[in-house]
């Protein structure tokens, strides 16, 4: 009698405890990034439209685009670890100055522009990238990151640049 109840008094405890454990997972908020960022602060909504600004800088062809290799997010951990808290600022609010001049320029949010606009809003700030302000501290950031994370990615190191351990292929003198 007394193990059957010491039983159900643990199996109880199992069951709370993992509701308990399952129920932060349930309730998380969905406006916010998908990546867990401790610095700054960007909403989901953010994310999507960095996640399209990186598809305009490598767009898919042949070889796999920005999204495909989720080079966003390796955005927003580089800017979100390795920058100064200067940086990161001028980010956010580059990212900010990037939504408002793609409303001015082509009257919709960046994200459900096509192509030709969104290569209107680009050419844009490409026409001015020598002035120093947020909107262009932001698109450099993001397209030096963006480059860099298509460049360290699997698929870049094994298909077009095959990287090989040290100390390579040994090419000696004497045909073989």
């Amino acid at each position: 009698m007394y193990s059957s109840s010491r039983r159900r008094t643990l199996k109880s405890l199992v069951f709370v405890s993992a509701g308990l454990a399952l129920a932060p997972s349930c309730m998380s908020d969905r406006s916010k990034s998908s990546l867990l960022l401790k610095k700054i602060k960007i909403s989901s909504a953010d994310e999507a439209l960095l996640a399209e600004l990186c598809e305009s800088i490598l767009p898919k062809t042949t070889s796999p685009g920005a999204k495909d290799l989720s080079a966003h997010l390796f955005v927003l951990m580089m800017v979100d670890d390795c920058k100064k808290k200067e940086d990161q600022e001028k980010f956010t609010k580059g990212l900010e100055a990037f939504k408002k001049l793609s409303q001015q320029t082509i009257n919709k949010d960046f994200t459900q522009a096509d192509p030709t606009e969104r290569k209107k809003l680009l050419d844009t700030i490409l026409a001015k990238i020598d002035e120093e302000n947020d909107l262009n501290a932001f698109f450099k950031t993001t397209k030096g990151l963006t480059i860099q994370a298509y460049t360290s990615s699997e698929f870049f190191l094994t298909k077009v640049q095959v990287y090989e351990m040290i100390p390579g292929r040994y090419h000696g003198c004497v045909p073989a």
